[in-house]
C-alpha cells in the first residue's frame, strides 16, 4: 500500500484557506495541531524534545535538535543485541518508510540511541541499522550522556542483567515522534503496524507548518517530559501454516524466527494450542543453532522494557498460547547470521511436561514480516 501526501496536504490547507463570503474573503483559523487524527498514542501534553549531542556511528558529533530541525524525528532507545522489540521496531519503521511518498520520506529522520554503548561498537551499530535502512542514524554516547537523555523522560538508567550467557539491558519500548515544532506528538509501542506509522507520518508531514510558524503559534503549547503509552494495532508474521507438530494433546500451529541482521541472539516465536482436557507445560526447547536456548518474558515497569528468563510456560486445557514479539518468546544465543536464510527452515525441539518432546520446523522470515504488519 502506498500513501500520498498531496491529498492530505490539500485537505489541511482547505481547512484554513481564505474563503469568499458575500464577495468578501474571510480567513479561517489554522487547524489545531492537537486535532490531527494520529493513530499513535497521544500524550496528555506534547512532549518536550530532549536535547543531546553524542557521537554517531561514524564518530561524528550528532546534535539531535539541530539535525532534526524542521523534520519529523522518530526517536528510539534500544540496543543491537536485543532479539525482540528493537529489531521489530526498526523493521516496522523501514517498511513504513517504504510505503510513503518520496516527499514524506525525505522529511523523516529515524534516530536510534543505543543504551549499550560498550557492546554496540560503531561498526556493529552501523551494520545492524543498515540491515533495516541505511538512512537510520545510530547514536552512541557515554553512559552518562545516555542516562541524562533517558532521565529527561523520567526513565531510570539502563539496567543490565546477566543470566549465564544471557545479557539484557532495560530500555523504553516506544518510538517517540517529534513534529517540526519540536514537540513530541505521539508514541508507538512494538505492536504498532507499518500502516499506522505511514498514516501518521503522512498526516504530520502534510500539516502546513510554514503557515503555523507564521501564525505565531510556536511555543503556545507547553511541553511535558516523560509519558508512556502505545498504539493499538496488530502485527503478523503471515498466515500460519497447518499443524506443524503434535506433542500429546498439544498442537504446534506455527513456529518462526527472524533472519538476524548480524551475529547474535535471535528470538523464536510459537503458536501452541492445548487441545486436551488436562493442563500441560512448555518446559523449554533446544536447537543445534547457537550456543544455547531458553524461554524469556518481556516485562514493562515504569516505561522500561526488560527481558527475564522464564522457567516454564503453562498451557491451560483448551487454550491457545502465543509466544510473540513483545511478550513471551524463545531465544537462541550466539547465532551466526550466515546460518539462517529467509525462506529457509530451522529445526528446534520443544519439551512438554505431559506431551514429551517433539521436533518442530521453524520458518525463517524477514524482520519486516514480524514488525511490519500492513493492518491499520
Amino acid at each position: 500500500m502506498t500513501f500520498h501526501a498531496a491529498p492530505l496536504r490539500l485537505v489541511l490547507l482547505v481547512l484554513f484557506a481564505a474563503t469568499a463570503a458575500c464577495g468578501e474573503p474571510e480567513p479561517r483559523p489554522l487547524p489545531n495541531v492537537a486535532d490531527l487524527p494520529l493513530r499513535g498514542a497521544k500524550p496528555a501534553q506534547p512532549l518536550g524534545k530532549v536535547d543531546f549531542r553524542m557521537p554517531d556511528a561514524s564518530g561524528e558529533p550528532y546534535d539531535f535538535h539541530e539535525e532534526t530541525r524542521g523534520e519529523i524525528a522518530l526517536l528510539f532507545f534500544g540496543y543491537t543485541y536485543c532479539p525482540d522489540i528493537c529489531p521489530v521496531q526498526m523493521a516496522t519503521l523501514a517498511r513504513a518508510l517504504a510505503q510513503v511518498s518520496p516527499e514524506v520520506r525525505g522529511r523523516v529522520e529515524v534516530v536510534f540511541v543505543t543504551v549499550d554503548p560498550e557492546r554496540d561498537t560503531p561498526e556493529r551499530l552501523r551494520g545492524w541499522l543498515a540491515a533495516f535502512d541505511s538512512s537510520f542514524v545510530g547514536v552512541r554516547g557515554s553512559p552518562e550522556q545516555i542516562e541524562e537523555a533517558l532521565a529527561f523522560y523520567r526513565y531510570p538508567p539502563p539496567e543490565r542483567s546477566a543470566d549465564g550467557v544471557v545479557y539484557t539491558v532495560g530500555h523504553p519500548a516506544l518510538v517517540y515522534a517529534f513534529t517540526p515544532d519540536g514537540l513530541g506528538r505521539a508514541m508507538y509501542g512494538s505492536e504498532t503496524s507499518a500502516a499506522i506509522f505511514a498514516h501518521d507520518l503522512e498526516l504530520m508531514t502534510a500539516y502546513p507548518w510554514e503557515a503555523w510558524e507564521e501564525s505565531g503559534a510556536r511555543g503556545a503549547e507547553p511541553g511535558d517530559r516523560g509519558a508512556e503509552g502505545g498504539a493499538s494495532s496488530s502485527t503478523s508474521a503471515g498466515d500460519p501454516p497447518p499443524v506443524l507438530a503434535m506433542a500429546g494433546e498439544v498442537l504446534v500451529l506455527d513456529a518462526y524466527l527472524p533472519a538476524p541482521p548480524v551475529d547474535g541472539p535471535v528470538a523464536v516465536y510459537f503458536t501452541l494450542r492445548n487441545g486436551g482436557a488436562a493442563p500441560d507445560t512448555l518446559r523449554g526447547f533446544t536447537s543445534e543453532l547457537g550456543s544455547g536456548a531458553g524461554l524469556h518474558r518481556m516485562t514493562r515497569d515504569g516505561g522500561m522494557s526488560r527481558m527475564a528468563p522464564l522457567s516454564a510456560l503453562p498451557l491451560p486445557p483448551g487454550e491457545t498460547v502465543l509466544l510473540a514479539p513483545g511478550g513471551d518468546h524463545g531465544m537462541l544465543q550466539e547465532v551466526s547470521a550466515d546460518a539462517l536464510e529467509v525462506g529457509g527452515t530451522a529445526r528446534v525441539t520443544l519439551d512438554f511436561a505431559r506431551g514429551g518432546s517433539v521436533e518442530v520446523p521453524v520458518r525463517v522470515v524477514p524482520y519486516a514480516d514480524i514488525g511490519g504488519g500492513s493492518g491499520g
